[in-house]
């Protein structure tokens, strides 16, 4: 098949951008012709990849996203006329004029009503739910997927299908749910010495217990509760150490807080990760409390290294997590006290090699091939539809949704 894909961006940092270089990657594997349509290049392409990029034009980001959905659609249209059509198009963020869209940021008003201006007060988040840039994102997501026809949607979980059939009534015949794949070479328990050359970068002993967590936009992913739990456990155990990597715009009141509540000695700062596989190998535990992601990687990347998860109900990778075998799933709003006993359960058993022949095992059960076969099946049944056009029936919303 030819093939397009669309997104912003070709990068290796980032859940989306990492998802969609393995997709192209895997589905040239499989001998299909993939074209990339984005605006920047922060990695080299995968070899053969055709990368058409979007002319640097200085625009504002609402501006700027409406003119790169424009601009893709126009380009996709114009190299079919050329060169001859695609038999897909899939789009990767919010852009309207493909065939399949892949949602793995979840639904734009959910991720509004409950993590959007989290750094700030309470009235100001109001105001910031109609900026520009806001109100756009929602408007392009609901062109995308409104309409008497509406597009094929993949999404990462089924949270997060769920809540974007009940958002926009879509029939459950177009919406697939396609699980994150992980690149198990890259991703893997640690090795002999890699474990203790990790903590001598970070400056930990191997008596140190550590808790790992990686992520951008800390009050999003929790970090606030984090904090306060480790300040809890820090008394019980004196070699308790948090590992933080990522980056934040108030990078300055999260190294404050964490002072105050006594753990500037017990906290490295790592900032902007580009090896989170070598962070994952250094540490006992991997703990991300966030307030919404519809599939956050980092769950199933921390599987795969062999380290248990501790996180929250409204991460849509924990449904993949059986509690007690592969770490805990918390019910939100999160406790620090509740926190802090999950912690001190995981920590006794995280060295455990069972415990780690357990996450190993079950994020071995999702590797990348296996995401880009099941996505090749929704282009499938795409192309199904489009042949045959009268066999799509509408559904009553709200029944099982079968997964792809």
């Amino acid at each position: 098949m030819r093939l397009a894909l669309v997104y912003k961006r070709l990068s290796l940092q980032g859940g989306s951008e990492r998802h969609v270089y393995m997709l192209a990657r895997d589905l040239m594997g499989a001998g299909h012709e993939v074209h990339l349509y984005c605006k920047e290049l922060h990695t080299d392409p995968p070899p053969g990849l055709e990368v058409h990029r979007m002319p640097r034009i200085p625009l504002g980001a609402s501006v700027g996203r409406l003119a790169f959905s424009a601009w893709a659609r126009r380009a996709v249209q114009r190299d079919a006329a050329r060169h001859g059509p695609y038999a897909i198009t899939h789009g990767f963020g919010r852009t309207m004029g493909q065939d399949v869209y892949r949602m793995g940021g979840g639904c734009h008003p959910t991720y509004l009503d409950h993590a959007h201006g989290l750094e700030h007060p309470f009235w100001i988040r109001r105001l910031l739910r109609g900026a520009p840039l806001q109100r756009v994102k929602s408007a392009i997501e609901t062109r995308m997927l409104g309409g008497p026809s509406p597009p094929h949607v993949i999404t990462n979980s089924e949270m997060s299908r769920d809540d974007i059939m009940h958002r926009y009534g879509l029939p459950q015949e177009v919406m697939h749910v396609v699980r994150n794949g992980i690149d198990l070479e890259r991703f893997h328990p640690p090795r002999e010495g890699e474990r203790e050359a990790v903590r001598r970068a970070w400056g930990l002993r191997e008596q140190d217990e550590v808790l790992l967590f990686l992520g951008n936009a800390y009050s999003r992913k929790g970090l606030g509760v984090l904090l306060r739990a480790t300040a809890l456990l820090r008394e019980e155990r004196p070699n308790l150490r948090l590992v933080v990597g990522g980056q934040d715009r108030r990078a300055r009141r999260w190294k404050r807080m964490a002072q105050e509540l006594g753990l500037k000695d017990s906290i490295v700062w790592l900032g902007p990760i580009d090896s989170p596989e070598a962070c994952y190998r250094g540490a006992d535990l991997y703990v991300l409390p966030t307030l919404y992601d519809p599939a956050a990687n980092s769950t199933l990347e921390a599987l795969a290294c062999g380290l248990p998860v501790i996180t929250s109900a409204m991460n849509g990778a924990a449904e993949i997590l059986e509690s007690g075998l592969h770490g805990s799933v918390l019910l939100t709003p999160i406790r620090p006290s509740d926190l802090k006993a999950s912690l001190s359960e995981w920590l006794d058993r995280a060295r455990s090699e069972q415990v780690r022949l357990d996450t190993r095992q079950l994020a071995s059960q999702f590797p990348a091939y296996i995401s880009c076969e099941s996505t090749l099946d929704v282009y499938r049944t795409v192309l199904k539809d489009r042949a045959n056009p009268h066999n799509r029936q509408p559904s009553l919303q709200g029944t099982e949704v079968a997964a792809t």
